[in-house]
């Protein structure tokens, strides 16, 4: 040591047992940065974290994926959305080494798609093709055979099971063997016991034990499913809740079961489709305890929300034959407690001034039947007849199937009406029969279906001496979508229709047939096709025929457009003279689609018109298809 002035230093030394722990934190602290990187490496949602970009830098590699080697267009789809190589093709990754881990990573999830199609041995490669530009990333898969379902054992333990009419084979679920053994099926297959034990009086029943057996030799799948049934439950009584302006007793009305009857599952489907199918409600939900009572009952609480039952509507219309036209709607449709209906309606235009009530009691003394009742004040000033109508209806609606309704009342109307005959008062007094059938898959846009109308009106009454007259009338109309995506829709119309029992001239002349408008044929003006008299003046006719084409097409969800031919005419014949040439016109069309109905604007051109009377062209703007 030194004894001269200067630093002093003093000697240190590392005990042995520092060293070994510094060693070991250092190799641990290693070996979890390899973790990582090597985690990092296999983890398959890192293409989805955040990375930051060096400016200058490629921000990844632009590739292309393809997976090849299936058939199937369905499988083939469920396969492209569940492969990151191909959703996420619009996210490069960073590096190679990235893209062949978003490769590699996507095997196992193919695979388990693979599965659940039935598709046990399947095999899948892939392979990036870096000479390529951009960069090839191909997914060649062997899908192998497809596994069968050959064997499905329900068996049943506990309370319940002593019951020798539980099903124990698929046939019996609306199941089969011998079909692909998807994972779908399988599950859909367990769902299907579940709810036939339930409509069966077994709505307790549980799985006790569920078994799935892959045999690879034979490329089979046996199910072996083994269930407690349960005690057998019954009906027992019920409470509504959350019914606050409809009459409960009205809402129990609906119910298909009387307290005592075995439960069934199916009847509380019905209910909610018969209760929802009113539109007075938002939601319907039953509720019911997992324990029958001492008498083997079930306790079910209905729960409803009502929806709002007052509405506002707004209308309007321009054409340039009957100029403009708005329509106001005030509805209620729970007005008394038990879904009437009451709508007033007021309707101001150019031609027709009118204000009229609608009445409507559903289910009238029986299901399936309503009480109509309605009344209207109108003035109508057209170029075929000039001046005020009431009208009154009374009658029933029956639902006698699920598309056909039929219509039976007594229609009064009162008239005092000016055309080509002069000024005449009209009381009329007759019988109405209607009959609709109903097939079409939209009630605004149809784009599959028909429509069948069938109209007689037997009608007595005054005018300058006694009228005794009958108007029948035909219509139909059907919708065919002619592409699998429903881009297009081809869709025709026809309508016939005949008075007989007095002449043209008797009759009034709001009764008479008249052709040519927005919604007859486009291209003539309002009710101008037909007899003409003094001044090109509609006469109107006894009979009527007229029909449409139309090509309805969409550009995207809200816009759209048609082509169309429409033709008839009127004849003064009871009868339609076909020898008689038809008015044409054609045109084309646009729409808008909106949440309550197209928006359309048609242009009409006649084809064959006559000289001095047709203009050469018509347009209208309306809500909703022509027909």
């Amino acid at each position: 040591m030194s004894t001269g002035k200067g630093c002093y230093s003093p000697a240190y030394s590392i005990p042995p047992i520092i060293g070994r722990v510094a060693i070991i934190l250092a190799v641990t602290s290693w070996m979890l940065f390899a973790f990582a990187i090597a985690h990092a490496e296999n983890d398959p949602i890192t293409d989805s974290e955040i990375q930051f970009d060096t400016p200058g830098q490629e921000t990844g590699i632009t590739y292309k994926g393809q997976l090849r080697g299936i058939d199937d267009s369905g499988l083939l789809q469920k396969l492209e959305s569940n492969s990151q190589v191909m959703t996420l093709v619009n996210r490069p990754p960073p590096g190679l080494v990235a893209l062949e881990r978003r490769a590699r990573n996507d095997i196992e999830r193919l695979q388990k798609v693979l599965r659940s199609e039935a598709y046990y041995d399947a095999g899948i490669q892939y392979r990036i093709e870096t000479d390529k530009a951009p960069v090839a990333v191909l997914l060649d898969i062997d899908v192998g055979d497809r596994y069968l379902l050959g064997q499905y054992t329900i068996t049943y333990s506990g309370s319940g099971s002593e019951n020798a009419d539980l099903p124990h084979e698929p046939a019996s679920i609306g199941g089969s063997l011998d079909v692909p053994a998807r994972a779908e099926l399988v599950i859909d297959l367990r769902q299907q016991l579940m709810k036939t034990l339930a409509d069966m009086g077994y709505p307790l029943a549980q799985v006790a034990n569920h078994s799935v057996t892959v045999d690879h030799a034979d490329h089979s799948m046996s199910v072996e499913i083994e269930v407690e049934p349960g005690q057998l439950a019954s009906f027992g009584s019920f409470e509504i809740v959350g019914a606050t302006s409809v009459e409960h007793d009205y809402i129990e009305s609906f119910i298909p079961w009387q307290e005592g009857d075995i439960f069934e599952h199916g009847k509380l489907n019905q209910a909610r489709q018969r209760l929802l199918g009113t539109g007075l409600f938002a939601a319907v939900a039953f509720e019911r305890p997992n324990q029958v009572d001492a008498d083997g009952k079930l306790f079910i609480t209905i729960r409803v929300e009502e929806r709002k039952h007052r509405s506002i509507g707004l209308a309007g219309s321009w054409s340039t034959d009957q100029g403009f036209a708005i329509e106001a709607e005030w509805e209620h449709r729970n007005i008394l407690g038990r879904e009437e209906s009451l709508s007033l309606i007021a309707e101001i235009g150019e031609i027709k001034q009118e204000f009229s009530a609608v009445f409507k009691k559903p289910h009238y003394r029986q299901q399936n039947q309503d009480l109509l009742a309605n009344g209207a004040l109108a003035h109508e000033d057209t170029d075929a007849y000039t001046g005020p109508l009431t009208r009154y209806f009374a009658g029933l609606q029956r639902k006698v199937s699920e598309h056909w309704s039929l219509v039976a009342g007594v229609p009064i109307e009162f008239s005092n009406l000016s055309d080509l005959q002069g000024s005449r008062h009209f009381s009329l007094y007759g019988l109405e029969f209607r009959g609709y059938r109903d097939t079409s898959t939209d009630r605004f846009d149809p784009q599959g279906g028909s429509r069948l109308s069938l109209l007689l009106r037997p009608y007595g009454g005054t005018g300058e001496e006694r009228l005794n007259f009958v108007t029948g009338q035909l219509s139909l109309a059907g919708y065919h979508a002619i592409d699998k995506e429903d881009r297009y829709t081809l869709a025709g119309r026809t309508r016939i229709g005949s008075v007989v029992g007095e002449s043209t001239e008797s009759l009034p002349a709001n009764k008479r047939f008249y052709a040519g408008g927005g919604s007859s044929i486009r291209g003539y003006r309002f009710q101008s096709v037909g007899p003409l008299g003094p001044a090109n003046t509609p006469l109107g006719g006894r009979s009527l025929f007229e029909l449409s084409v139309e090509l309805r097409y969409k550009f995207s969800d809200t816009l759209g457009g048609a082509f169309f031919i429409d033709g008839g005419n009127v004849y003064d014949d009871e009868v339609p003279d076909f020898s008689t040439q038809l008015q044409w016109a054609a045109g084309i069309g646009a729409r808008y689609f909106t949440g309550f109905g197209p928006l359309r604007l048609d242009f009409g051109f006649p084809l064959n018109p006559r000289e001095g009377i047709d203009d050469p062209l018509q347009f209208y703007i309306s809500i909703g298809q022509a027909f």
